[in-house]
């Protein structure tokens, strides 16, 4: 769209993503809505079960204050906020744990399901129906699918999250109901104003010996940004002249070496139906990506093991990302200190599900990582190797990820008898989705505890029919229980 008066300043970024925006087909096909749903209900699941972690006690107390009657529903409570708030503090349980989904594209990876938050509230505050929340997150995991074929944060510096606060633009775009003209503006509000430095990941440990809170809030901050920015340009409010391709725009902020335009231009041309929300990675096991495929090998060889006493050591063979990521850029991973230290640790989630035939959040309980017998067998039983032929970093992690970001295990008893879990793609990637019943069943297991089974039951009733809801207030609803009740009432 050009600019009238003498001057025609051209962002064709944002010409883009917002034609895309405005014109997707969100009348989903039967598949798609239920990835939209699969991808809605895991991350309720995901929340709710991160009710009591320490980062979802300080947003509490952070938005408590600002509460009131009118607003959006603060997940677990009996509060209500504007949405932006409501955004970024029911986000933040996304990530309290690593357990919510990722997607890989072909420059960048990350994790989607960020926007969920905001896209319930925007959808709580408008009034939308469940079809409609449910066809905007399908397009805002479309944009996020486009933007990370065509843009990479690495060289820069930047946190995956300017990527997807993106797609959440989108997302609340089409739920506020915003034309071309007011999605471009929207855009350029939220990339402008809103980059995300990567030292989030610095890997770098506090006093407690715990990675930095602000990761549980890195991504619904980026989301929230993305509400404003939507609401902003309802009002009126412009943004940047060039967000993207300007001097000092997002493009060059970004110091990639490829243009994105022709990438988006062909991941979001007119006429592609929104189906990327299909293609998304979810995880039974709330630890890093890279080590889903470590765990399910892990389980298998330790069912062929009848007494565990007899284990005299458990060897781990990962493709080169998983093996760099969870062991090689980690302090001391062979005896971690915390929760955060030892769900990016590839021995202790190894020695876990061994040791237990699970893994669960509790597997992270800092009386269970400081166990002095844990720590001795994870510290002098298991072994973790790197091995080329399941996946080299040279190959890229779009290829290691399709593969399923390999690893086998082997498990030696006493008697030199070896127990093997073979290569596979893990449970609820792209190869070996998640079925509707692994989702129900993964909402239980994480939110029973705070919210009771009969609640439980309702909001997954509501979740598998939500296409059907005539207002998503109807389902939000259902999520204003009072967690720390519920808890003490299942103690009792």
């Amino acid at each position: 769209m050009l600019q009238s008066g003498p001057f025609e300043y051209r962002d064709e970024v944002a010409e883009r993503l917002a034609r895309f925006t405005v014109s997707a087909d969100a009348n989903l096909d039967e598949a798609t809505t239920r990835a939209a749903k699969r991808a809605l209900s895991d991350s309720v699941a995901v929340a709710l079960g991160a009710l009591d972690h320490p980062a979802s006690h300080c947003a509490r107390r952070f938005v408590a204050p600002l509460a009131h009657g009118s607003g959006c529903v603060i997940w677990g409570t009996g509060m209500r906020a504007n949405p932006d708030l409501a955004t970024l503090v029911n986000g933040s349980l996304l990530r309290c744990f690593d357990y919510n989904d990722f997607y890989v594209g072909a420059r960048n990876s990350g994790h989607p399901s960020d926007m969920t938050s905001g896209v319930v509230a925007v959808a709580e505050w408008v009034g939308a129906s469940g079809a409609e929340l449910l066809g905007a997150l399908a397009v805002g995991y479309e944009v996020v699918g486009a933007v990370f074929d065509a843009f990479t944060t690495a060289p820069g510096g930047w946190d995956y999250t300017n990527l997807t606060g993106i797609g959440a633009v989108a997302a609340v775009a089409r739920l506020l109901g915003l034309n071309e003209d007011q999605a471009r503006e929207a855009f350029g509000i939220a990339v402008v104003p809103h980059f995300a430095s990567d030292e989030v990941e610095s890997c770098e440990l506090n006093r407690r010996g715990d990675l930095t809170m602000w990761k549980r809030f890195n991504g619904s901050d980026a989301v929230r940004n993305a509400v404003m920015a939507g609401m902003l340009a309802k009002a009126g409010v412009e943004g940047a002249i060039r967000p993207f391709v300007g001097a000092n725009g997002f493009v060059a902020k970004l110091k990639n070496p490829v243009d994105p335009l022709p990438i988006l231009t062909e991941k979001l041309a007119d006429g592609i139906m929104p189906r990327r929300i299909a293609q998304t990675y979810m995880k039974l096991w709330p630890v890093g990506s890279v080590g889903q495929s470590a765990i399910r090998a892990a389980l298998e060889a330790r069912a062929q093991v009848a007494d565990l006493g007899r284990i005299r050591e458990v060897r781990v063979y990962s493709e080169e990302g998983a093996f760099d990521h969870l062991v090689a850029i980690r302090q001391d991973p062979y005896r971690p200190i915390s929760r955060e230290t030892s769900d990016h640790s590839m021995p202790y989630i190894v020695g876990a599900a061994v040791l237990d035939g699970y893994v669960h959040v509790d597997s992270f309980d800092l009386d269970r990582v400081l166990d002095p017998a844990r720590q001795d067998f994870v510290a002098n039983r298991v072994k973790v190797f790197p091995d080329p032929s399941l996946g080299t970093i040279k190959s890229g992690k779009l290829a290691r990820a399709k593969a399923g970001y390999l690893s086998r295990v082997e498990i030696e008893l006493a008697d030199g008898t070896v127990a093997h879990g073979a290569a596979k793609p893990f449970p609820g990637h792209p190869d070996a989705p998640f079925s509707d019943a692994d989702i129900m069943e993964k909402l239980g297991a994480n939110a029973e505890r705070f919210a009771g089974r009969a609640s439980v039951e309702e909001i997954g009733a509501a979740l598998r029919g939500f296409e059907t809801i005539a207002n998503v207030r109807e389902f939000t609803a259902r999520l204003a229980f009072d967690w720390e009740r519920a808890t003490t009432s299942a103690a009792g």
